[in-house]
């Protein structure tokens, strides 16, 4: 991927997770590398953005700008190595009623 006009004419017309079935990327590659940048970098799954605009974010962020592109991968179940422990903190402080089920008016 160039950032040419024609690039991305070209890959605009396809999917990113097409892209990514067309090249023989695997399941596993594409859930657990693939799928999480594009979640990050595009704020949608990769069957709902152009191959052009996931290939443009990457050539921007990991091939332009190699400096700005800082990836950490979680050892462990997110759920029980963040999202837990924020939660047991946040109840702990006794500042915020969290009501789960509800709406928020």
């Amino acid at each position: 991927f160039d950032d040419s006009p024609e690039a991305w004419a070209r890959y605009d017309k396809m999917s990113f997770r097409d892209l990514c079935r067309s090249l023989g990327v695997t399941k596993r590659m594409y859930d657990e590398a693939f799928e999480p940048m594009i979640l990050t970098g595009l704020f949608a799954p990769g069957e709902q953005c152009s191959a052009a605009a996931a290939l443009g974010m990457a050539y921007f962020f990991v091939l332009k700008n190699q400096e700005a592109f800082d990836v950490r991968w979680c050892r462990g179940n997110i759920g029980e190595k963040i999202f837990a422990p924020w939660l047991q903190q946040i109840v702990a402080s006794g500042r915020v009623d969290l009501r789960f089920g509800t709406r928020v008016v």
